[in-house]
Formats: structure tokens, sequence, C-alpha cells
């Protein structure tokens, strides 16, 4: 009698275990729904701020602002991705000089 109790209870803790470990899968892998991210959704991302990117005329990549290295060429502030774009860019001012 007892030993057919302790198999009911060891049956339902391995129930429990096998179903959290179906649920932990399908939010991994699940596709999102309304309101869950893609990707399972267990990370939560703090809230980015926007930011103005600007354009490198050495290279034509996008920088954000923060990031970039600012350099006044021929009188206008111009923004760079690098160092090497920005001496890139003072060394054809000198030479076009």
């Amino acid at each position: 009698m007892i030993r057919g109790i302790l198999y009911l209870v060891y049956g339902f803790i391995l129930l429990m275990v096998v179903r959290m470990v179906m649920r932990s899968i399908g939010r991994i892998f699940g596709p999102a729904g309304p309101g869950r991210p893609a990707g399972g959704g267990a990370r939560r991302s703090s809230p980015r701020l926007a930011e103005d990117l600007v354009r490198d005329p050495v290279c034509l990549t996008y920088v954000p602002r923060s990031r970039a290295l600012p350099a006044t060429v021929e009188g206008r502030q111009e923004y760079f991705c690098s160092e090497e774009c920005r001496e890139r860019a003072r060394a054809t001012v000198a030479s076009a000089s």
C-alpha cells in the first residue's frame, strides 16, 4: 500500500519535471507570439535611445555620433569612423593645397 503511494508520488514528481523541461524548451525554441520577443524572451534588454548617425566621408560608413571622431575639414565639421579615415581626409586636403 505505502509502496503504491510512493510510486504515485514519484510519478507525479517525474511528470512535473518533464513538463517544466518541455515548457523551457518551448520558450527557447518556440515561435514568438503576441507580446513575446523572438528567441524566447529569456533576457530582458534595457530600452535603447535613438541616436543620430553620421556618415564618414572617406569610407562612406555610418557611425553613431557619440562614437565618431570629429574633425574640421575645409571649414566643415566632419565625422569619421576611425583615426585612419580622419588622417586620410586630412592628407587628401593637404595634398590638394
